[in-house]
């Protein structure tokens, strides 16, 4: 193989893995300003297969999808878009506890043990 042929493969892996994170991040961007909270891996895949990157494997698709900067998370199952919270963000709502009517409940119980 002469130099010039390893060049030109080399410089059509960079092409193609600049072109899909350009998709990537174009995919994303479109989630994310039709406020879509969760992108389905599968139909991420499908649309890239359908723009040209097709038998990309999961994880080609992990790894430009976390090298775009464009995702909080990805997983087998879905990816959520970078204007979201991770899948793996407890979002649930501590219980409130009032601190006043516990420090007042403290002070009144003090008094009363000293009388």
């Amino acid at each position: 193989m002469l130099i010039n042929e390893v060049i030109s493969v080399v410089e059509k892996g960079d092409d193609f893995n600049t072109g899909l994170l350009a998709k990537v991040q174009d995919i994303l961007t479109v989630a994310m300003s039709r406020d879509i909270k969760k992108v389905s891996t599968k139909k991420f895949l499908k649309i890239l297969d359908a723009n040209g990157y097709s038998d990309l494997t999961m994880d080609q698709l992990k790894l430009a999808v976390n090298t775009s900067g464009f995702a909080n998370s990805i997983d087998d199952d879905i990816i959520v878009p970078k204007d979201e919270l991770g899948a793996d963000i407890d979002t649930e709502e501590e219980p409130s506890v009032d601190v006043s009517a516990m420090a007042g409940d403290q002070a009144l119980s003090d008094i009363k043990a000293e009388l």
